[in-house]
């Protein structure tokens, strides 16, 4: 498997992504999946686990999502998931009428949305999907600071900061799982990584709330739609959601005694697999 730094433009801004090709020296066109990461983590295990699977995988970091924005815009990553396809699709690699989209967390939200206004995707996945606008753990915590913070910034110019996940001082017994497990992740060395901080800009919170990943679900048939959730997950209602309004062919894994962090790290092999067996569809 050969691996490399690229950049590609959406809306001409430079996006930087690893590239990961499963047998570099063939002259065979392989499919290919664009691989979307959580709300301020990172996608390259997934990427390169399904690389060794035979597909070309694109793993990149949205826009502003590195100091000194960090910004989380729903709608500006749905952008660039549509300019990573355009990469893909123009790549000597990669058959471009064998494009997919898989989205980790958050990035399942956006698989979802992008997917159903680009019919250049034939198959979309999702790990632990949520919608980020409708992810009551955000709002509960930010929503009593953000009038202050937003006041401070009106009147110094001073950027504030939110974080996707609390601190390990700062969990309580009303936090939730993920919560939680997300503070365990991100902030220690399991999921830890130096350009992937623990906060958004504080303007994230205007845009977030706006955003709808469920909007336009019914656009993705006839594409096949797969949703892996685990079966402890606190936000598996998420993926009920998208099966339930999602018209066929449609598929809902859930992963006995998984949580919605477990299928990040520790659960990536069998869930590759499910991945796989789906998207063997575009790979013929």
């Amino acid at each position: 498997m050969n691996t490399i730094e690229v950049t590609f433009p959406s809306n001409n801004i430079k996006i930087s992504a690893h590239r990961y090709v499963p047998r570099a020296n063939s002259d065979e066109k392989f499919p290919a999946l664009v691989v979307l990461h959580p709300g301020g983590g990172t996608a390259g295990l997934y990427a390169r686990k399904l690389a060794e699977n035979g597909y070309v995988t694109l793993a990149f970091d949205r826009r502003y999502q590195g100091t000194p924005r960090n910004l989380e815009d729903p709608f500006a990553s749905i952008e660039d998931t549509k300019s990573a396809v355009t990469y893909l699709a123009c790549h000597d690699k990669v058959d471009a009428d064998r494009i997919g989209i898989l989205g980790v967390c958050a990035g399942g939200g956006y698989a979802i949305f992008a997917a159903s206004t680009d019919p250049r995707v034939k198959a979309i996945g999702t790990v632990s999907m949520v919608c980020i606008g409708a992810l009551g753990e955000l709002d509960r915590a930010h929503r009593p600071g953000w009038r202050s913070k937003s006041r401070i910034y009106a009147k110094t110019g001073q950027v504030k900061y939110l974080p996707y996940v609390p601190s390990q001082d700062r969990l309580s017994a009303d936090s939730s799982v993920l919560m939680r497990e997300g503070s365990e992740y991100y902030l220690t060395s399991r999921g830890s990584h130096p350009g992937s901080v623990n906060k958004f800009a504080l303007w994230s919170y205007n845009i977030i709330p706006t955003y709808d990943s469920f909007a336009k679900i019914e656009r993705l048939s006839p594409r096949p739609l797969l949703l892996v959730a685990g079966k402890d997950a606190d936000t598996i209602g998420h993926s009920h959601v998208v099966f339930w309004k999602a018209k066929e062919p449609k598929e809902l894994h859930t992963i006995e005694g998984a949580t919605h962090i477990d299928l990040y790290d520790k659960r990536v092999d069998e869930v590759a697999v499910k991945l796989t067996e789906f998207t063997i569809d575009i790979s013929r």
